[in-house]
């Protein structure tokens, strides 16, 4: 049975602060809830708007700047009385971001060079919404020259300072030597209708990890995100068996291109 307050004077607008609980989740965000006794009358006018500062609305004696009202709630007490709830989200701390927490989920079919599994992490950052759902860059250095392709996000080597998996194998894009040749330049020393219309007929690229799925959720001043990464894949026809699966052997076996980095 929780406390009864009795012959308890509050003056108008006070707040009296009962008590205080915090727990954290495995990202590193902090909930914090105080749990005020107010008077009655006073609920519409003490009960803080969402995203008003810890440091600003408490009364501990230990303030956080980082850490916002995200819900509150009022319970009426014996008399006059009633509580007031307060939850707030964010950080106890005054700078830096707590590290990611990396699992892993096994999905058949997903692995090319690595296990059937993809990289799952949980994390927090004060991003704008563009910049974390913006996507990556490849860099193909083809013929002498640098052609940039819009990807997916590919995963980074940190988040948060905790170390991602490296991929199963280096990045790379690879394609046969006639359209090697075509896309060199020199292309303009062999008679002419002799590679007309033979583009490049057995290609690959292989990205390592990539996003495949994203859902995050704004609490406080921070975003809490969760993604999915998995190794990403293309190739022509000829290296899938009939059921869309990736033949490794094929993939393997493949060295008549030359292996460009990126």
């Amino acid at each position: 049975m929780g406390a009864v307050i009795i012959n308890t004077s509050l003056n108008a607008g006070q707040k009296i602060l009962r008590k205080s609980q915090s727990s954290s989740e495995v990202d590193g965000l902090v909930t914090l809830v105080e749990t005020y006794v107010i008077r009655r009358q006073d609920a519409a006018s003490l009960e803080p708007d969402r995203n008003t500062s810890h440091s600003s609305f408490s009364t501990a004696t230990t303030k956080y700047k980082r850490m916002l009202v995200e819900t509150t709630r009022v319970e009426p007490l014996d008399g006059d009385l009633a509580e007031l709830i307060v939850t707030y989200v964010g950080l106890d701390y005054a700078s830096g971001l707590p590290p990611a927490y990396i699992t892993v989920v096994g999905q058949p079919g997903v692995g090319v060079f690595g296990a059937d599994a993809s990289v799952l992490v949980k994390y927090i950052n004060q991003d704008s919404l563009f910049d974390t759902l913006k996507g990556s860059t490849l860099n193909l250095a083809i013929g002498g020259s640098n052609l940039v392709l819009p990807t997916k996000r590919l995963m980074p080597a940190t988040i948060n300072g905790t170390a991602m998996p490296p991929n199963p194998r280096q990045r790379e894009y690879r394609r046969n030597q006639v359209a090697q040749l075509v896309n060199s330049g020199l292309s303009q020393y062999i008679p002419s209708g002799v590679l007309a219309g033979f583009g490049p007929s057995i290609e690959w690229l292989y990205a390592g990890y990539v996003q495949t799925g994203i859902s995050f959720a704004r609490r406080g001043s921070f975003n809490q995100v969760e993604e999915q990464f998995t190794e990403y894949f293309k190739g022509t026809d000829g290296f899938y068996t009939s059921d869309g699966i990736v033949d490794i052997r094929l993939v393997q076996g493949f060295a008549t291109g030359k292996n460009y980095t990126f």
